[in-house]
């Protein structure tokens, strides 16, 4: 082989080696970022949060906990930004697992985690909630407080509206029963010291325990107004003396 040949050969076997190596060094670039999850670095998330005010006890919800992202081996996400509300718990964060990553969009919410007591099946409207009714759930949203906590201020009401299984109510969901409906015969009292009257009169609307409502009454046939007690019995407010003097003594 002459000379030229063989520098041929040798200038060939080094663009060939370059070449191996040019296309080499992206795989191993490539091969040292590992595809993770985002719930795999919960920790540094809510690190980043508890940062920005978010409380030291607080649990870390994640809107796609399952979404992929690469970092370096044995490496964490790099944090770029962090927009986080204190009201309601939520926060985005732009983060890249690692330099000349792209940024990906990391949301959720972090909060105190909160037990909540949930319709243990759908409701109907009307229907009077039993503790049967009632199962109980854990949240981390920062406005949970809108949400009824104590199950005694639900057993015992009617559903307001239709309510799902599994969903968190709040009080507008619920009313009290209805004691005394329109038309119906009841007993209206009134007591002050050393005076108690009675008189029948009947419901001109309906009303739960408590609700201040209007009565016609059956003698005189003068409207006033009385506090729902029960099913058969009002009670009419001291200090209405017009209210009172259609009320004969008992």
């Amino acid at each position: 082989m002459n000379r030229n040949a063989c520098n041929s050969a040798f200038a060939a076997a080094l663009m060939g080696l370059w070449l191996v190596l040019v296309m080499a060094i992206p795989a191993r670039a490539d091969e040292a970022l590992i595809p993770t999850r985002l719930e795999d670095h919960a920790g540094a998330i809510r690190a980043a949060l508890i940062a920005e005010g978010a409380p030291e006890d607080s649990a870390l919800s994640l809107s796609a906990p399952g979404a992929e992202i690469r970092v370096a081996e044995m490496g964490s996400i790099i944090i770029e930004t962090v927009s986080y509300n204190r009201a309601s718990g939520r926060f985005l964060i732009r983060a890249r697992g690692a330099a000349g990553e792209p940024l990906v969009a990391v949301s959720g919410v972090v909060a105190r985690a909160r037990t909540l007591p949930v319709p243990a099946r759908d409701i109907p409207r009307g229907w009077a909630l039993t503790e049967g009714d009632i199962d109980f759930i854990e949240i981390i949203d920062g406005g949970a407080e809108r949400y009824l906590e104590d199950a005694g201020l639900i057993i015992g009401k009617e559903a307001r509206r239709p309510l799902a299984a599994g969903a968190p109510l709040r009080a507008n969901d619920l009313m009290s029963p209805i004691l005394i409906r329109r038309g119906a015969g009841v007993t209206v009292m009134l007591e002050a010291p050393g005076l108690r009257l009675t008189q029948v009169a009947t419901a001109l609307e309906s009303g739960a325990e408590g609700d201040l409502i209007a009565f016609r009454n059956a003698a005189s046939g003068a409207e006033l107004k009385a506090i729902v007690v029960s099913p058969t019995l009002a009670r009419s407010p001291a200090g209405a003396p017009a209210r009172h003097a259609a009320l004969s003594p008992e």
